[in-house]
């Protein structure tokens, strides 16, 4: 099983994250099936991994990446001619939840956040740009990470950064920065030593780390420590928090599904509803307590 699943591995076009994200998700599978060929499983058979996983306690993008890996595996082997059917190409992945389990902040804790920051100094300057792409553009964490100097370009007398997403192989999507983040953006280019268009947008601090990208887990601690500060750390409230906020904010202003699901990059009008369902239910909290 492990030369199969290495053999599999080395013949996706992939980038080496996800294959290490399919290779671990095969190792679970390998795991459950024992001393047993995935040759010659059928339907059923999948449905009980199926249920193997699920009573993991799994989220429900958990189970969905699990099943997928097999699934794919399968393909691989009906196109080498070894079985003559996908068993797992009927067995869906977990269900898309009816709400996110990540919160987001309100409008009166945005404020603080940014009312917390050190502008006296590059490091609040350049947290300051981080967290406005965050919670005014929608950014992910990996968006932010990934980020050069070169991504940012006029377009359409708009200024716009380009973004790579997660299991994203380059480039092609675009953010358009509202004007007071490309203000902010502008300020922290011009107080940096040097601003080459290959060079990272958002550099690390410390010794180890000048002139080196961020690191996710640096960015979120980054986050994190604002959080802490103000008493946001609260179940539900994690960085990623900051892009809902961005959703829910956006839809508080009154933008159209099109536009969530433009800032967001997400590609269903049934995932875009989440947060406008979200925004209602907020809403409707508010207006009660008041």
């Amino acid at each position: 099983m492990e030369e199969l699943i290495r053999d599999f591995i080395n013949s996706l076009d992939r980038r080496p994250t996800t294959k290490e994200t399919y290779r671990k998700a095969l190792m679970e599978y390998s795991k459950w099936l024992g001393n047993t060929s995935p040759i010659g499983l059928t339907h059923n058979d999948i449905q009980r991994y199926k249920d193997y996983i699920t009573s993991k306690d799994l989220s429900s993008s958990s189970i969905s990446a699990y099943l997928t890996a097999v699934r794919r595996l399968y393909d691989y082997l009906e196109d080498l001619g070894k079985i003559s059917q996908n068993p797992a190409k009927q067995v869906k992945g977990g269900s898309r939840p009816q709400r996110h389990s990540t919160k987001s902040i309100s409008r009166q804790d945005v404020k603080k956040l940014f009312e917390s920051i050190d502008m006296s100094s590059l490091l609040g300057i350049r947290d300051s740009v981080i967290l406005n792409l965050m919670v005014r553009c929608g950014l992910s964490e990996i968006e932010i990470v990934r980020a050069n100097v070169g991504d940012i370009e006029i377009k359409n007398n708009q200024t716009i950064i380009y973004v790579q997403g997660k299991n994203k192989d380059k480039k092609d999507e675009y953010v358009i920065l509202p004007t007071p983040v490309t203000k902010e953006l502008g300020r922290y280019l011009a107080q940096r030593e040097s601003s080459h268009d290959s060079e990272p947008l958002f550099w690390g601090v410390g010794n180890r780390a000048i002139r080196d990208r961020i690191s996710t887990r640096a960015l979120r601690a980054r986050i994190s420590h604002y959080f802490e500060k103000l008493g946001f750390n609260k179940r539900g409230i994690t960085p990623h928090s900051l892009r809902h906020t961005a959703a829910i904010l956006a839809i508080e202003s009154g933008a159209t599904v099109s536009e969530v699901m433009q800032m967001l990059r997400v590609k269903t009008v049934s995932t875009a509803l989440v947060y406008f369902e979200e925004a209602k239910e907020l809403k409707k909290n508010t207006t009660f307590k008041t």
